[in-house]
Parts: structure tokens; sequence; C-alpha cells
């Protein structure tokens, strides 16, 4: 298993909303919308980017440090330690390992590379893409 080292880690925060599945990055309190879950983490991470690269582009470290409110650290909290009793149970031979709740909880990092990335864009007309890293 490769070991990555995240500078950066924001916590998402993955519920449906009818027929859609909803990311809202906690400590930015950015939220995205997809089809799947999939497709929702993979907006939410290039709002993360694009916020983080114009906080750079400006020099202005506060216009990316919008923390969601604590109602929804409390979901997060209460996800990942469903998620980490599934996960006992299952090794343990009592459950199957199965979807705990219609929440999960999710990180996403960014390593240095990806943070010197977005401070190059930051200083170019060029656009980019996240490859999101879930922990």
């Amino acid at each position: 298993m490769e070991t990555r080292i995240y500078d950066f880690q924001v916590r998402v925060l993955i519920t449906r909303d009818d027929n859609q599945y909803v990311a809202h990055a906690l400590e930015m309190d950015l939220v995205a919308y997809g089809d799947t879950e999939k497709e929702a983490i993979k907006e939410v991470a290039r709002l993360m980017r694009n916020q983080v690269s114009f906080a750079i582009q400006k020099g202005e470290d506060h216009l990316f440090d919008f923390r969601a409110p604590q109602e929804f650290f409390d979901e997060w909290e209460k996800a990942q330690k469903a998620f980490l009793k599934g996960i006992a149970a299952a090794k343990c031979g009592r459950i199957k390992m199965r979807a705990v709740s219609k929440i999960r909880a999710v990180n996403l990092g960014f390593d240095t590379e990806d943070i010197e990335a977005m401070r190059r864009c930051s200083h170019s007309d060029k656009a980019f893409e996240l490859a999101p890293a879930c922990a």
C-alpha cells in the first residue's frame, strides 16, 4: 500500500437529496451535486481547487477558510463512527460489511504537489483538474 502525506485535508459529508448525491466540503462550506457519489466528490474537489487557487491569486488566505455550521461536523462524526463500528462488527463476523448509513464521511486531501499545482495555475490562464485523494 502506498503512503501519501496530505498537507491539507477537508472533511466531506456525502448525503442523498432526491435523486442526486450531495458532497459538502465542511472546512470550506462548499456544496456540489452529482448523479453518483463519485461525481459529487469530483465536483466538490473542483470547487475546492478553484477556491484555493483564487485565494492564492488574490494573496488572501481567508478566502478559503469558511467553516460549515457545527451541525454538519457533528453529522460527519456520526457517519464516521458508524462506519468504524461497521468495520469492527464485520471483522468479528457479526454482520456483513455494508453501508451503515445513508450519510458517508470522507476526506479529500491535497499534498504539497497538488498545492504547488494550484499555485502555478493561479498565475496562468490554464485550467486544472483534480484527481481527488480520498482518505
